[in-house]
């Protein structure tokens, strides 16, 4: 697999705190990669070092085997950005703003804000001025101005942050269908990370505490059982749980099993309701630190 992005020993200093700690990591070709930590982890200044925003004092970030410090304008050629929110002229519609992003690059003609305007379902709302966007148009847009030089690579921080679940469903559908673009994504939403990545960066204090690759392949789900009598239900279920608490990682047919199990025994079932197994994670980090 070849590697599009590397990150070695990253470190960022600001007014004397130490943001960023000996960050590592690689994304091969292909890859959507999660990034997630809780408020004030380092994700942003990571993602803005990546993006040329900020300098980092120590280590280095490539885009395939191109130094982005040494070699800037070839190796951001090859990436797309969105950071925060998306920073358009207001006053200019749509198309106007994506004629700006267009004169930035030698290679990208007309045909290419077509192509991305279709990408991200806005040839309707393309005259309209930007400052008249609803906050899922205006990401949108802002996703289409990342993609406007055809990037290999596709850095977004928080795209979805301040959207209605119908738009937060329509920018991770959009992200799902490029298929063959390296994406890298911040994002606060757990279970909207857990079915877009192939594998989720966890941040914490500046530090990578882990990195989890995500089996989207597996039939099997981790729940939890909510009863009546728990000492007597986890005497039953001792050898399915996979902690202290009755929650047990089967497939739908065992979990139905289970269930008959502790109704056969007289114990009452509440609930069984499906974790979020990334949740559960980054609970656990943010407990740990």
């Amino acid at each position: 697999m070849k590697r599009a992005i590397k990150v070695r020993n990253v470190s960022k200093e600001i007014n004397g705190k130490k943001i960023l700690d000996n960050i590592n990591f690689d994304i091969y070709e292909g890859e959507i990669v999660g990034l997630v930590g809780p408020n004030g982890a380092g994700k942003s200044t990571l993602l803005k070092i990546m993006s040329g925003l900020y300098p980092n004092d120590e280590g280095l970030v490539e885009y395939y085997s191109i130094d982005l410090k040494h070699n800037y304008e070839k190796a951001m050629s090859l990436v797309g950005t969105l950071i925060e929110s998306p920073d358009l002229y207001k006053n200019l519609s749509g198309f106007d703003n994506l004629e700006l992003f267009k004169s930035m690059f030698k290679d990208v003609d007309e045909k290419r804000i077509k192509e991305i305007v279709e990408i991200v379902e806005m040839e309707k709302h393309l005259g309209k001025k930007f400052k008249t966007y609803s906050l899922g148009m205006k990401e949108r847009l802002g996703i289409a101005a990342s993609l406007i030089n055809k990037p290999k690579i596709l850095i977004l921080d928080e795209p979805t942050n301040g959207l209605d679940p119908i738009g937060v469903k329509n920018v991770m559908n959009l992200l799902k269908e490029m298929k063959g673009t390296t994406i890298l994504i911040s994002s606060h939403l757990l279970s909207e990370i857990e079915q877009l990545c192939d594998r989720v960066i966890f941040i914490n204090s500046g530090k990578i505490v882990s990195i989890k690759t995500l089996d989207k392949s597996s039939n099997k789900k981790n729940v939890t059982f909510e009863v009546n009598d728990f000492s007597k239900a986890k005497l039953l279920l001792y050898n399915y749980c996979i902690n202290d608490n009755l929650e047990v990682y089967e497939t739908d047919e065992t979990i139905s099993k289970l269930t008959e199990k502790l109704v056969f025994n007289n114990i009452k079932v509440y609930r069984i309701y499906e974790n979020d197994s990334l949740k559960n994670d980054f609970f656990s980090m943010v407990n740990n630190d």
